[in-house]
């Protein structure tokens, strides 16, 4: 039976590119949120904390369902 080795480099590349897109993620988040023109300043603060405090779920959910939604 062949095992895989996976070295410390693989490992690496992996959480660096894990790393790229959940930073990629939170600012496309961010952008948008930004970007928005139908939602109030309190509402766009509140979001933009939610982004911050839980950046990859709240990214997640603000892009899912917040950023088409009117407040």
């Amino acid at each position: 039976m062949l095992m895989a080795q996976i070295d410390s480099n693989q490992i690496g590349i992996v959480i660096i590119i894990a790393g790229v897109l959940w930073l990629a993620l939170i600012l496309t988040a961010l952008y948008h949120l930004s970007r928005s023109t139908s939602m109030s300043f309190l509402v766009k603060l509140l979001w933009f904390i939610i982004i911050l405090m839980a950046p990859f779920l709240g990214s997640i959910i603000y892009l899912f369902w917040g950023k088409n939604r009117n407040f």
